[in-house]
């Protein structure tokens, strides 16, 4: 019960990542704000708290919004007596293309979600955040920040961005005792990544652990690292074990790269 009386917001609650932080927070006692775009996805993890005994909210809107982030804040802190903990999970993917010819309007959208998001989100909490003498917050980076590869610059550059904009936030706001640090995937073991592992099983004719083996052949623990995993590290940033850490970035992927 790391973060009993606790009350942590997590974006981009789907079935992927936020859903583990959710779950993985809840387990631990915070009680969760549930945000994202599908209600029904956001109501399914409400039923699986309550199930553990745990407290939510469902707060449908999307990041991108100024206004829905006033009404995330808003909502939570009135529903469940506060804010401690914000986990910046939503995320929007690239297109792949080539720099050259790459659609920058659509990179805007990329950075609305990926970058804007956290810091509106984060901007409305501060108050909330405040009132609690401090809190924690988590933004969700990449490995594809640090790890560039062709064509994904749009994803790569706004995940790059949010690392940078942890440190600046966590200098500013260091004095209100709110901790800023980032958890930076590579690989997850979860539903996107078991789409990719079923779409070249068909696109290639091979086997789903010849997939596996070409993806881990890359990573040192042999291990696609679960999201219930990262959702751990998470964890360890939301709580008081991280007291005393801030500005700081934690890969959790397998050993795949060093920063």
């Amino acid at each position: 019960m790391l973060l009993a009386d606790k009350v942590a917001i997590v974006t981009g609650v789907g079935a992927g990542l936020g859903k583990a932080a959710a779950l993985a927070l809840a387990r631990e006692g915070a009680a969760v704000g549930l945000v994202a775009r599908t209600e029904s996805r956001l109501e399914e993890v409400a039923a699986e708290i309550e199930a553990l005994g745990g407290r939510s909210v469902v707060v449908p809107g999307s990041v991108a919004n100024p206004d829905d982030c006033a009404r995330v804040a808003a909502t939570v802190a009135d529903a469940l007596g506060g804010i401690d903990v914000v986990v910046n999970s939503a995320f929007r993917g690239d297109r792949s293309e080539p720099f050259e010819s790459a659609d920058l309007v659509f990179w805007r959208k990329v950075y609305e979600v990926n970058l804007w998001g956290p810091l509106q989100l984060v901007q409305a909490c501060v108050p909330a955040l405040k009132a609690r003498g401090g809190g924690s917050v988590v933004n969700i980076a990449s490995m594809s920040a640090r790890l560039i590869r062709p064509n994904d610059g749009g994803y790569s550059t706004s995940k790059g961005a949010l690392l940078t904009a942890t440190k600046s936030m966590a200098i500013d706001l260091a004095p209100h005792r709110i901790r800023v640090n980032a958890v930076v995937p590579g690989w997850i073991l979860g539903p996107n990544v078991q789409t990719y592992i079923e779409w070249q099983v068909s696109e290639r004719g091979i086997t789903p652990d010849e997939v596996v083996a070409e993806i881990t052949q890359s990573i040192p623990l042999g291990e696609i690292p679960p999201q219930e995993d990262i959702a751990e590290a998470i964890v360890f940033f939301a709580s008081g074990m991280s007291r005393m850490i801030t500005g700081q970035s934690l890969d959790v992927n397998g050993g795949e790269f060093f920063a």
